[in-house]
């Protein structure tokens, strides 16, 4: 018998199941498809390309987990990419976001003076403000009824951290989470580009405009986990699939056990206790606990007996908001894709390109996809790993990953997403047609089929200030990571801190999990 089952070998699973095994708990991880990773993996092709298959960044890692599982001693060899994003305009107008805000500033200076000089105080006042909620992050959810006297020690620290950076930023952290992350932006500067590259990375997976009410909110999440206004671009040689791969070998040396091709069907509860799981091949795995690291809607909507939840808990769980709008396009290229308007440098290469001229540019593609459309012109986020990391393609050839946003979660045609995606494409790299040897779609409905996302939403759910913090997966039940079945937990994107591959879920929740079970032993 395993004192803990954890269902889900995704990132946050591989976290919380390394940290309790060094806990000397016996852990055994079930994923149900043939390799460990979540939407951390990197599948190679009938071309031999290898392609990130949903995530091409890492969240960046949290740097609790690098510290609490000692990552940095695990052999990877990271990606740093700098330029880290441009952003084009329709007229081959570009901005670069280098690691260095005076080269960025550069860059901005050729289409806006104002903006240029407005850059390096948006970025040092947006870490200020990310910072506060960054401490909110590391830490597990206080109880609302009860909170424990560590928990108020913890808030009254996070509070201090809120007043040390001053009362204009404290008020602009207040104004800023429930205001429309165009209007944050507009704020600010005055060019589309940058208007455009500031919303996209608010609603990016979403299902929310940049003229939502709550996006200035996701806004500063991001930066919460990310300092990069625009994004790290991170990643690592070999895909993002290297990550869990590697970090299933320092959890098999922990002592983890991990099964793949194990797909569980129920959890067992005896007595309102969580006592195992079952799975499709009829096996019955007995455990002292059970934890969910696959969304909470899955948990509870497909794998729990619903005679052993409270019907309110059953009807909140229903409405978690989990409505997919995010498409992937993986192209195998014979050739380096040529972008015009880089005028032959291919440094931003590098980076991330982005295709998000204006805010309303973003919005009427969230207004296609709120009414079950594929949006004629998407917002596309692309990537070309291969430029930093030649290991992906064959001599000569590239991977290319697109972001298709916004796409809905209805039965809508592959061919229908891969034709709005290339029709923006062309735009910027006219020959992208003739070079593409290999072609892969995965719409929402493919996440949620093959993935099991619920909604085929990426972070298992919105990230809106109502399913946030104490909020997350719901109220009442984000402390502890636990749910109405004693023994039960949870760990994945779908608990605080939410979506984005930073592993802090699974840490978070591997802590708590510890306390709880290190009690039973008392």
């Amino acid at each position: 018998m395993a004192d803990v089952v954890i269902i889900g070998g995704g990132l946050n699973g591989l976290v919380a199941a390394t940290w309790l095994a060094r806990q000397k708990f016996s852990v055994l991880v079930l994923e149900r498809h043939e390799q460990v990773g979540g939407a951390a993996v990197t599948r190679v092709s009938a071309g031999g390309f290898h392609h990130a298959t949903l995530s091409h960044t890492i969240g960046p890692i949290s740097s609790d987990v690098m510290r609490a599982l000692r990552l940095d001693r695990a052999g990877l060899e990271l990606v740093t990419p700098d330029p880290v994003l441009t952003t084009m305009g329709a007229d081959e107008s570009t901005i670069t976001f280098h690691r260095d805000h005076v080269l960025t500033a550069a860059s901005i200076e050729r289409r806006s003076s104002k903006d240029a000089g407005r850059w390096q105080e948006f970025a040092a006042t947006m870490q200020r403000l990310g910072g506060v909620l960054t401490d909110l992050n590391r830490q597990p959810p206080p109880a609302i009824d009860e909170p424990g006297t560590g928990e108020v020690w913890r808030m009254l620290n996070i509070g201090r951290r809120a007043r040390s950076i001053g009362r204009r930023n404290l008020s602009r952290l207040v104004r800023y989470m429930p205001m429309a992350v165009a209007d944050l932006a507009s704020e600010w500067f005055e060019h589309d580009l940058m208007q455009g590259a500031i919303a996209a990375r608010a609603v990016f997976g979403h299902a929310a405009g940049p003229w939502s009410a709550g996006t200035g909110g996701l806004f500063l999440q991001r930066m919460a986990d990310d300092p990069m206004p625009v994004g790290n671009s991170v990643t690592m040689r070999g895909g993002t699939g290297a990550l869990t791969h590697a970090l299933a070998d320092i959890a098999r040396q922990s002592g983890v056990e991990i099964r793949t091709g194990a797909r569980v069907r129920q959890v067992i509860v005896r007595g309102g206790v969580a006592a195992g799981v079952a799975l499709d091949s009829g096996e019955e795995i007995p455990a002292h606990a059970v934890v969910g690291a696959v969304a909470p809607r899955q948990v509870f909507e497909t794998l729990v007996d619903p005679a052993e939840l409270p019907p309110v808990f059953r009807q909140r769980v229903g409405q978690i908001r989990s409505k997919g709008v995010t498409a992937k396009l993986n192209l195998s290229l014979s050739a380096a894709p040529v972008f015009p308007a880089l005028h032959g440098d291919d440094l931003p290469l590098r980076g991330r390109m982005l295709v998000a001229p204006t805010v309303d540019y973003i919005e009427r593609a969230h207004d296609a996809a709120k009414y079950g459309d594929v949006p004629a012109a998407p917002w596309l986020e692309v990537s070309v790993p291969s430029v930093n990391d030649d290991s992906l393609a064959p001599a000569g050839g590239h991977v290319m990953s697109v972001y298709v946003h916004f796409v809905p979660n209805t039965d809508v045609s592959h061919e229908a997403v891969s034709k709005a995606a290339l029709s923006v494409l062309e735009a910027h790299v006219p020959d992208i047609s003739k070079l593409i040897v290999e072609s892969e779609v995965i719409t929402p409905q493919d996440m949620e089929q093959q993935w099991g996302l619920p909604g085929g939403h990426i972070f298992h759910g919105e990230c809106t200030m109502d399913q946030w913090w104490v909020a997350r997966p719901l109220l009442g039940w984000a402390h502890g990571y636990g749910s109405p079945i004693n023994g039960l937990f949870l760990a994945s994107a779908g608990t605080h801190p939410g979506g984005g591959l930073t592993g802090q879920p699974g840490l978070n929740a591997a802590r708590v999990i510890a306390g709880a079970l290190s009690k039973r032993r008392r």
